[in-house]
């Protein structure tokens, strides 16, 4: 597969060559009908060669549009290679009692190495519409030169032995399993920037030094990187978990009723080369009901709530200079949820309205912040949140014969850390509409096209990963986007065909063309940060995702 296609539709102009490759497997085997054997295996490789060659990005406001102008230098080579093999015994002892027993493997290596030589220069833009140079770049106002470099490695290597039990006592179901995962995980990380400007190496902003006025006065002490993170890693993780769950259905009064409770526990211990070994230990309660009334209308009611614990995988024990912290504790979360589903007819059609409503209590959370595409988390647990919100759905057959879906979310999420107040989380996208649409055409019904709508309000835009967050919460623009898609199926009167005809061998085949982003609109993904040596600022540079994409796609089934 070759996904060059989408990165030829963005602003930066690229020699790019992505390589895919994947390999599935899945087989099956029943000796008898007590045993059942199953067995799923993948391999994938995936290689990015990039080098980028120039980009211009105009963003600012109305009255103050700003241009970055960028010619590239150096290339990055990525290369990422996984390996996974899972099999899977089910034993059906008798109808009351099934037994799973579950082994995996997952071994991954992942290569990220660049040297990318940045040249930009910030600059106004001529706005008035009357002007020769409308557009264009009129002054700039900062012009540099950054240097990034990588050679950062992963080797990781998961064993996963799992025995689960499903034990059915009249209306009682009793669900179990133990767990036991081993993970084997070897890093190294070198990462370095430099920044430049008229000749001037930048200074890292948390370096005390003092009498450093540059580009004003000359500075004499040693150049050092603008970001420096070198670590070497070898850890090994060993967890053992287990779960119990208990479920029941029955009437109250007239009404049908479903419970379900139980408990999850989790403990694990992190040791490895100059690591002194932690060992945590969480349990997790949590307990649901639904109730449906016996009413004219169709609806069931739920309320479900617990204390839910993350312990950390590998990159959250890692901090920002590359560090493994291993008492790092498990994120917890204390939540409740309310829902409801209705189902009703509308102009003699199924109809589906499904609501929900959730609040989240969050401690001993682990701060993170986004800079570009990278997560780095600060491997603390200094830090407490909480998120909230609404979830509703309507879906249906707007048209006879055709599934299409409105939706609508709200969610408002922050966290305070270390008890400086409380500031939106990375995830804090307040609003997001969404809407499906299938039609086919009254007279052809072989020609079926849809419409899919997405609105989201901006999502904070990150900050620079040696910045204090609380400095950084400006937002990225919101996301608008709309898809369109014809499609002609060639079997929809296959019925009707004789048996010889050569379509008959198809169960599905159908051609369709698709239009990604029909308006063309600009959407943020996040920000990359850009210093303007003279003024001593930064600016928020939108990262862009792919622009207005035709699609041409021939789906086949046997």
């Amino acid at each position: 597969r070759d996904n060059s296609l989408l990165v030829n539709s963005q602003e930066t102009e690229s020699n790019f060559k992505p390589t895919f490759a994947d390999i599935q497997t899945y087989l099956t085997f029943t000796p008898s009908t007590k045993w059942h054997f199953s067995f799923l295996g993948n391999v994938s490789q995936n290689k990015y060669h990039y080098q980028p060659l120039t980009r211009q990005t105009n963003f600012g406001t109305i009255d103050e549009p700003i241009a970055l102008n960028i010619f590239y230098q150096g290339q990055e080579k990525d290369e990422y290679k996984t390996y996974f093999g899972a099999l899977k015994a089910v034993y059906e002892i008798n109808e009351n009692f099934t037994l799973k027993l579950i082994g995996s493997a997952y071994h991954t290596t992942e290569q990220e190495y660049f040297d990318i030589l940045a040249q930009y220069a910030l600059g106004e833009v001529d706005g008035n519409l009357g002007s020769e140079n409308f557009g264009n770049v009129v002054y700039s106002e900062g012009v540099g030169s950054q240097l990034n470099h990588a050679r950062n490695n992963l080797d990781a290597l998961i064993f996963n032995g799992e025995i689960k039990g499903i034990n059915r006592i009249q209306n009682n179901t009793i669900e179990w399993g133990f767990k036991y995962t081993r993970e084997d995980i070897r890093d190294r990380v070198v990462e370095w920037e430099v920044i430049d400007s008229a000749g001037f190496s930048l200074n890292p902003p948390k370096v005390p030094f003092l009498g450093n006025n540059q580009p004003y006065e000359p500075y004499t002490g040693p150049l050092v990187p603008y970001q420096n993170v070198r670590a070497t890693n070898f850890v090994n993780i060993n967890r053992f978990s287990g779960y119990v769950q208990w479920s029941n259905k029955g009437k109250l009064g007239t009404a049908d009723i479903w419970y379900n409770a139980g408990i999850r526990s989790h403990q694990w211990n992190v040791s490895g080369d100059g690591i002194t070994r932690k060992s945590q230990y969480v349990f997790s309660p949590r307990a649901s009901i639904a109730l449906k009334p016996k009413w004219e209308k169709d609806m069931v009611f739920r309320i479900s709530g617990g204390m839910y614990h993350q312990p950390p995988f590998y990159r959250e024990l890692r901090d920002k200079m590359g560090v493994v912290v291993p008492d790092v504790k498990a994120q917890q979360s204390t939540h409740i949820v309310l829902s409801n589903d209705y189902s009703f007819k509308m102009w003699d059609r199924p109809f589906k309205l499904v609501s929900e409503l959730y609040y989240k209590s969050l401690t001993n959370v682990n701060p993170y912040s986004l800079e570009n595409v990278r997560i780095r988390y600060q491997a603390t647990n200094n830090a407490k949140a909480y998120a909230q919100g609404l979830d509703v759905r309507l879906n249906g057959e707007f048209v006879p014969g055709t599934e299409s879906w409105l939706s609508f979310g709200y969610m408002k999420t922050e966290e305070n850390i270390d008890n400086k107040g409380y500031i939106a989380r990375p995830t804090d996208q307040r609003l997001k509409f969404g809407a499906l649409f299938q039609d086919y055409m009254p007279n052809l019904p072989s020609v079926k096209v849809y419409l899919n709508i997405v609105y989201n309000t901006g999502l904070p835009g990150g900050s620079p990963s040696y910045a204090d967050v609380y400095a950084y919460q400006n937002r990225l623009r919101h996301y608008r986007r709309v898809d369109a898609g014809f499609s002609y199926v060639l079997t929809e009167n296959n019925a009707k065909r004789p048996e010889n005809h050569w379509l008959k061998k198809f169960e599905d085949l159908s051609v369709g063309f698709e239009i990604f982003n029909l308006f063309n609109n600009q959407n943020a993904i996040t920000n990359t940060w850009v210093r303007d040596v003279y003024t001593k600022n930064q600016y928020a540079v939108p990262n862009y995702l792919t622009t207005r994409v035709f699609n041409l796609k021939v789906t086949a089934k046997l």
